[in-house]
């Protein structure tokens, strides 16, 4: 009994000696909580323009709505008229239908202004050689697809997805709605 009682007296956690290391959070114009903070709220659609691998560039007629939370969660949505599916079509991007939508956390690099989608399915996809993802980022639209933003003087924000060589794929830009 008496080792028993020692036993479990002897295994007693006490306060930790000395504070974890931790260094201050990053604040300052570039930084991502102050992105995160340009980047919340409700946006809407203002121009919308898509290019072909090989240059060719039209404006898309379309609607859409953008929302960015305070968890890093990014929902897109583009209503594309029928024109604009006839645009579309007349570049060779195909649609299924003419409301596509994007939703999930993104990460975002200030370095280099790449908003990317977080997935453990295609984060671990994209160390790997793998065919069935460069198949769907052959898609503009495809989550997989890297994406570039800009916020520009007069207040509009500017989110451009491009192709494997760096090409821009997909141009939206948007302003904040009230």
């Amino acid at each position: 009994m008496a080792t028993l009682v020692l036993a479990t007296t002897a295994c007693a956690g006490g306060p930790r000696q000395k504070p974890l290391p931790t260094k201050p959070i990053d604040t300052g114009e570039n930084t991502t909580n102050a992105v995160r903070k340009q980047l919340e709220g409700r946006w809407v659609l203002v121009a919308y323009r898509a290019t072909t691998p090989d240059g060719k560039s039209l404006d898309i007629d379309a609607d859409g709505h953008l929302l960015f939370d305070g968890f890093g969660t990014l929902q897109i949505e583009y209503k594309i008229s029928d024109v604009g599916m006839q645009t579309l079509s007349s570049l060779g991007i195909r649609s299924p239908n003419p409301t596509i939508s994007t939703n999930g956390r993104v990460v975002i690099d200030t370095h280099k202004h790449l908003i990317t989608y977080a997935s453990d399915d295609f984060t671990t996809k994209l160390l790997a050689a793998d065919p069935e993802l460069a198949k769907k980022r052959s898609n503009p639209y495809a989550l997989e697809r890297v994406r570039t933003y800009a916020f520009d003087s007069d207040g509009l924000l500017t989110l451009t997805t491009h192709y494997d060589d760096g090409k821009e794929a997909l141009m939206s830009r948007w302003k904040r709605s009230s």
